[in-house]
C-alpha cells in the first residue's frame, strides 16, 4: 500500500508507547486516524493533537465485541479502512513454575486475543475490497525467549506465527501483513500493564522479577515511522533494533542442527508418513 494520503489506520493502544508513535506517524504520512486505547482519556488528549482527521475511541481488545464497536465506529465516521495496527500489549515478568493461571490469562487475553479480535473483526473488510493492510505488534520477545518474561514471550511467539501464517493466506487478496518486533521502547508499558489489569484477573502475587529498562529505549515515535516505512514497501519482519542479531541466528543455528542431526541419524523423511 504504498499511497498512505487520505487513507483510513486504525490502531489500538494508541493512547501512548509504541501506539502512539505509530498513529502520529501515520497521521504524519496524511492518513486519517483512530486512536483507540482502553484508557479513553489518552486516547482523546492524543486525537485531539492530531486534529479533526483523529477519532479517539475507547476499546477493550480482549472482548471481541468491544473491537468490532472500533469496526463500526471507523466506518460510521470514515466509511472504509485500510491499515489496522493490532497493537495493544501488555507486560508480566514471572517465571513459569510460580505463575498463576490468572497471570497466564491477562496476558493471553490481551496480547494473543487482541490481535486475534481484530483480525476478525476487520480482515473481512480489507479482504473484500481487496486493499489494505495489517501489521501485528510481537516484540523481540516473539523471536527469542528466556526467564522471566516466559507468559509474555509465549503470547508474542504466538503473534508472530499468526502474523506469519495470515501472510501467506492473504497474499493473493491485496492485503499485506507486517509483524512488528521491538526491542526496548521508551514506553509506560510496565506501569500501564499493572494500571488497567481487571480485578478479576489479579493474581495478587508479586513475582519480584526486573522489569525491561524501557526508559532506556528508542522512541515511539521512530517505530512508528519504521512501522509506516514497512507498510508502504510492503515489508514483513519490522526489526526496530540490530542488537540481538547473535541471539536470532544462535536459535537458528540450533534448530538447522537439529535437522542437520536427524538427516545423518535417521536419514531422510521427506514424503513420508510419521
Amino acid at each position: 500500500m504504498q499511497e498512505l494520503d487520505g487513507k483510513v489506520a486504525v490502531v489500538t493502544g494508541a493512547g501512548s508507547g509504541i501506539g502512539e508513535g505509530i498513529v502520529r506517524a501515520a497521521a504524519a504520512a496524511g492518513m486519517k486516524v483512530v486512536v483507540a486505547d482502553i484508557d479513553l482519556a489518552k486516547a482523546q488528549a492524543v486525537a485531539a493533537d492530531l486534529g479533526e482527521n483523529a477519532l479517539a475511541y475507547q476499546v477493550d481488545v480482549a472482548s471481541l465485541a468491544s473491537v468490532e464497536g472500533l469496526r463500526d465506529a471507523t466506518l460510521e465516521r470514515f466509511g472504509v479502512v485500510h491499515l489496522l495496527c493490532n497493537n495493544a500489549g501488555v507486560w508480566i515478568g514471572a517465571l513459569m513454575h510460580d505463575a498463576d493461571i490468572k497471570d497466564w490469562q491477562y496476558l493471553i487475553n490481551v496480547n494473543l486475543y487482541g490481535v486475534i479480535h481484530g483480525v476478525k473483526a476487520f480482515l473481512p473488510l480489507l479482504v473484500a475490497q481487496g486493499e489494505g493492510h495489517i501489521v501485528n505488534t510481537a516484540s523481540m520477545g516473539g523471536l527469542i525467549s528466556g526467564p522471566p518474561e516466559g507468559l509474555y514471550t509465549t503470547t508474542k511467539f504466538a503473534v508472530v506465527g499468526l502474523s506469519e501464517a495470515l501472510l501467506m493466506e492473504v497474499a493473493e487478496k491485496g492485503v499485506g501483513v507486517s509483524v512488528l518486533c521491538p526491542g526496548l521502547v521508551n514506553t509506560n508499558l510496565i506501569t500501564q500493564s499493572f494500571a488497567v489489569r481487571p480485578d478479576e484477573l489479579d493474581s495478587g502475587i508479586d513475582h519480584q522479577q526486573v522489569a525491561p529498562d524501557v526508559a532506556s529505549g528508542i522512541s515511539p515515535l521512530l517505530v512508528g515511522e519504521q512501522v509506516m516505512d514497512a507498510v508502504r514497501e510492503g515489508g514483513f519482519y519490522v526489526i526496530t533494533h540490530d542488537d540481538y542479531r547473535d541471539v536470532i541466528a544462535m536459535r537458528h543455528d540450533g534448530i538447522l542442527a537439529a535437522l542437520d542431526d536427524h538427516a545423518r541419524r535417521y536419514g531422510s523423511t521427506s514424503g513420508k508418513v510419521v
